[in-house]
């Protein structure tokens, strides 16, 4: 699926983007999916404006989940992370009108040790993206060591406004980086440990996402998944209905039961 450039751009800077995977037939699919899914959990209620973000997602309807064993997903996550990956959840996220229109720079899965670990997240979002509203921003190659260290500053102010002028003297949306602005049909990639932030959000601002892992080889790795994707060990049955989806979920269940051996949970 991918070209030698493609992997070799994602394994140097972390990200990948997919210019229009998805036409914009499927894309009006997988919105009015998605849509119905957030609508259920608002018990049929009309959109009141309120943030809504969900995980699991894709597993609750069948559609998203159509996606999640797409070659134009799975394919490309397994010439990502090779054959032998693991389902690691979805989400579904739609922005709310009292939301702060800014996430600031942080790692899904910051640390030294954690680099090692290779981990994607895929992000199909429902609206168009800008630099200056709402567009996943990232600082390519900082999910290897040592760059990714160098900006662990960055990682304290995750939850806080933009001003991380104690860090480096600039707001968050000053620090240099690259603005990966899409359109509906676009598919972003990119590696958990990778800095990432967002600003200019706004209402309307929607997406989908999936998070696959390579199976974790060593107790320190089950550990890392224990730690940030325990929700994965608890699978979803919708996942074992599906042949493919079922290849990279069912060990999950034995895995769960090493990782808690291991925690002491």
């Amino acid at each position: 699926m991918l070209t030698p450039k493609q992997k070799e751009h994602f394994d140097v800077f972390g990200f990948l983007c997919l210019r229009q995977a998805f036409s914009p037939d499927e894309m009006a699919e997988i919105t009015q999916a998605a849509d119905q899914v957030w609508r259920e959990d608002r018990g049929g209620q009309p959109d009141d404006g309120q943030h809504q973000g969900l995980a699991p997602f894709a597993e609750l309807n069948p559609r998203l989940l159509d996606l999640a064993e797409d070659d134009r997903i799975f394919q490309v996550a397994a010439d990502l992370l090779g054959p032998d990956f693991l389902w690691s959840g979805s989400e579904g996220n739609k922005e709310g009108h009292t939301e702060k229109g800014e996430h600031n720079w942080h790692a899904d899965r910051p640390g030294a040790a954690e680099t090692e670990y290779q981990r994607l997240k895929v992000m199909i979002y429902l609206t168009p993206t800008t630099k200056e509203q709402g567009a996943l921003r990232v600082i390519p190659g900082s999910h290897r060591m040592p760059f990714h260290e160098w900006l662990w500053p960055l990682q304290s102010h995750h939850f806080k406004d933009g001003t991380i002028g104690d860090s480096f003297g600039a707001r968050g949306e000053d620090i240099p980086s690259c603005a990966v602005e899409t359109m509906p049909g676009d598919v972003v990639f990119f590696h958990h440990s990778l800095f990432h932030a967002a600003y200019g959000k706004f209402p309307e601002r929607r997406y989908v996402a999936f998070k696959f892992v390579t199976r974790p080889d060593t107790e320190a790795k089950l550990r890392s998944m224990q730690r940030y994707a325990s929700y994965a060990f608890d699978v979803n049955p919708a996942l074992l209905a599906r042949p493919r989806l079922r290849s990279i979920a069912e060990d999950l269940i034995a895995l769960g039961q090493q990782a808690k051996s291991l925690t002491g949970q």
